[in-house]
């Protein structure tokens, strides 16, 4: 009777190193810890076998390969269990990287409206809506780029999508901001006068009589 509870106790200690060894080292990050979980599994699983094998024979041979069976089945077994979690927390990353991407994006796309919906924003950036002018038109090149990777799907990230659209985003924000900087006009600019003629006339107010 003692023999087959040594034989279910070293299947049990070698399921539960098999478990061990495929969760416990990833997460604590240890390139030894592979090795002292085996090699303490096996000091706890050696002798129980060996026990067996001592009391009769025929249970050890039987323990043995049952053990053996058992570690094989446990570590397919925890290791497409590892696998799944990973990839979950793999796609969990990149779907949250792909959100902050998107709100970036939608910064720039308000930012854009407020030269259409404030109308002294329009007068004073005229430019920002004229796509004839290169920084304008590398605005629109940009945008459309941002948008057409927007849509794709986060887990796809790892084709290279992901990064696309991050670079996507990039450039929109340095076009963006390009664009309003080559858009700023003078004052006399936004009024439709030459600033020379405002300069003239300033001078010309300033002058002792």
């Amino acid at each position: 009777m003692l023999a087959p509870i040594l034989g279910a106790l070293a299947m049990l200690a070698g399921v539960l190193t098999t478990w061990i060894v495929n969760t416990r080292p990833a997460s604590e990050q240890d390139p030894d810890a592979r090795f002292w979980y085996v090699f303490t599994g096996a000091c706890v699983a050696a002798p129980l076998v060996l026990g067996a094998t001592v009391i009769d024979r025929w249970i050890g041979v039987a323990t043995l390969a049952t053990v053996a069976g058992t570690v094989l089945a446990a570590n397919k077994y925890s290791s497409r269990i590892f696998r799944r979690r990973v990839d979950a927390e793999h796609e969990s990353i990149l779907a949250a990287e792909h959100s902050a991407l998107a709100a970036r994006h939608e910064s720039v796309l308000r930012a854009w409206s407020r030269y259409e919906l404030d109308p002294e924003a329009a007068i004073n950036h005229p430019s920002m809506h004229d796509v004839s002018n290169p920084p304008t038109a590398a605005l629109v090149r940009a945008l459309a780029a941002a948008e057409g990777l927007r849509h794709h799907r986060p887990e796809l990230a790892s084709s290279g999508s992901g990064a696309d659209y991050r670079q996507a985003v990039l450039d929109l924000e340095a076009a963006f901001r390009h664009a309003e900087l080559a858009g700023e006009r003078m004052p006399g600019d936004a009024a439709g006068i030459p600033n020379n003629v405002l300069l003239g006339e300033l001078a010309d107010r300033l002058r002792p009589c």
